[in-house]
């Protein structure tokens, strides 16, 4: 018995690695590689597991099912964990499923570049490096490239011919990918030799079905990379279905290109790249370009991509101040350079008024988890004032409003409350509220010391049954912080042995360390678009 309670721990503390990036239950928004997230120290719960000789095909399993579920919001994770996986010496077979299992999570070419060089990194860490990742490796590697239609290949190695330090040449020399597949072996060859080599140096039958078009594709793309004109770029990328990843850098400046280019993308790159096109000056009020960017910003997109109100709310707010805040690093650069950058143009009306629009229809896309939520918000000045740590351009109030609308909308049981000086008060906000609306019915308080057990003390006292409760502050201090003993008194008054707790420090970059840690309780510092959706995880119980 104790050993299955241990191995449960254990998959819990893994399944909590793959959705925040942790083993302790705390998200930080960031960038995790600057951050070293991705070391096999941080992930020890793999180890353990893999010397379990009964239990350790759970590891893999649990990896497959997060990808599943939909709501992994960084997908490196995944990857980290099946390269260790695949990397560890205890345990031949959870290597194997590892490997096997490579084609499923490694689903795009980012992500199996990515994966190699996890391995490389986690080989050359081992206390006896070798040169060679093994046999299994080099078959999971060969089954990924053979795996694919030429043409498909041909598409991937010319959009992304490296990632991560990594090139696709580098994986197949190492690896020694064979083909007697014609199509294939020519695709293999342009990534290890170039065209001209394929041409000079091997023969290879035209006639051969795939060979002549294959060749005829490889040389357009060696002819854009080298096009100086913009217009043929432009009707290159039109006619090939190419995307911001094979533009060459002297035409990333090009309003032409970017014309031809935002045509193709989908509204998710859209979003990611509003700012650079911006800044680029190409969303000028009646630019060629506004209309085709306010038609992919459709209700439909939304729908089928399915985007969360948190993402179009840090994109209106970054487009609205001219991007994202500076880090303490560029801010440190451009301080010692003396001279300012140029502003960006003004912004668009019709953009920000066509953000807006999506923003409020996104909050009816969402899906319910069907638990009964109880959130309670601090208002203070310091939440109206400041912007949220990892995303300035939010102020702290306004993304735990976000947050507060969108389980409104999308769940039928849900407490919305502020804090007071007493304790709390609920509010009565209209589902159908915008975003605006709902910070005005919020009003201000002047709160100085907030109690975080007091909305589980409430729902205890008007015996309320609460599932998941969420306190948005702008920091939590260890001298005032009761939460976990509220939620432990709340458990058990209301016999609700699983009841939740998320304590969102919209302002913080940390909290406290604590020597032991409540698996549901949840803590989050600072906001990004990401947070709704690892809020809904946790409720959902997946870690």
């Amino acid at each position: 018995m104790p050993s299955d309670f241990n191995n449960s721990v254990l998959e819990t503390q893994l399944r909590r690695f793959l959705y925040i990036g942790k083993e302790k239950p705390e998200y930080q928004p960031g960038n995790w590689f600057v951050h070293q997230y991705y070391l096999v120290k941080n992930i020890p719960s793999i180890d353990e597991l893999a010397g379990d000789p009964i239990k350790h095909y759970k590891i893999v399993n649990n990896i497959v099912a997060a990808k599943n579920k939909c709501l992994v919001q960084n997908n490196e994770t995944l990857v980290f964990a099946l390269a260790v996986c695949a990397q560890q010496e205890k345990n031949h077979t959870l290597r194997k499923s590892a490997y096997d299992a490579v084609k499923i999570i490694c689903d795009t070419p980012e992500r199996f570049i990515l994966f190699n060089k996890f391995c490389s990194q986690i080989s050359k860490q081992k206390d006896n490096p070798k040169n060679g990742w093994g046999h299994g490796w080099r078959r999971a590697v060969k089954e990924w490239y053979l795996s694919k239609s030429p043409m498909e290949l041909a598409k991937i190695v010319t959009q992304y011919k490296s990632r991560y330090g990594w090139k696709h040449k580098d994986i197949i020399k190492l690896a020694h990918v064979p083909t007697r597949k014609d199509g294939l072996d020519l695709v293999l060859k342009y990534v290890l030799y170039g065209l001209k080599k394929i041409k000079e140096g091997f023969e290879y039958n035209e006639q051969s079905t795939g060979n002549e078009e294959l060749i005829k594709y490889f040389e357009s793309i060696e002819y854009f990379k080298n096009c100086q004109d913009e217009i043929r770029v432009a009707a290159l990328v039109e006619s090939l279905n190419l995307t911001l990843d094979h533009i060459p850098g002297h035409m990333l400046k090009s309003e032409e290109v970017w014309n031809a280019l935002v045509s193709s993308m989908n509204l998710t790159d859209l979003l990611k790249n509003l700012q650079r096109i911006h800044n680029l000056g190409f969303l000028k009020p009646n630019g060629i370009i506004v209309s085709k960017v306010i038609d992919i910003m459709s209700e439909k997109n939304v729908t089928d991509e399915k985007l969360h109100p948190a993402v179009f709310l840090v994109t209106l707010k970054n487009y609205e101040n001219s991007g994202k805040p500076l880090s303490f690093e560029k801010r440190k650069v451009k301080e010692q350079a003396k001279r300012p950058l140029p502003p960006p143009p003004k912004v668009n009306k019709k953009i920000v008024d066509t953000l807006t629009k999506m923003l409020n229809y996104s909050f009816t896309t969402l899906q319910p988890t069907n638990v009964r939520y109880m959130i309670t918000i601090n208002m203070n000045k310091t939440m109206l004032d400041n912007g949220c740590w990892q995303c300035g351009n939010v102020n702290a109030a306004e993304a735990g409003c976000l947050i507060a609308l969108s389980l409104l909308r999308a769940e039928k049981s849900v407490t919305v409350a502020i804090f007071t000086d007493n304790g709390i008060q609920c509010v009565d906000v209209d589902m159908n509220s915008t975003l605006v609306q709902m910070m005005r019915k919020l009003e201000p308080t002047n709160v100085e010391a907030i109690d975080l057990s007091k909305p589980m003390l409430w729902a205890a006292k008007e015996n309320k049954s609460i599932n998941v409760f969420i306190n948005v502050v702008d920091q939590i201090y260890k001298k005032s912080d009761s939460s976990e003993e509220g939620i432990k008194a709340y458990r058990e008054i209301m016999n609700i042995p699983k009841a939740k707790l998320v304590n969102c420090a919209m302002c913080a970059s940390s909290t406290y360390d604590k020597q032991e840690y409540d698996t549901d309780i949840l803590t989050v510092c600072g906001f990004d678009e990401k947070v709704p959706k690892i809020i809904e995880a946790f409720a959902r119980s997946y870690f």
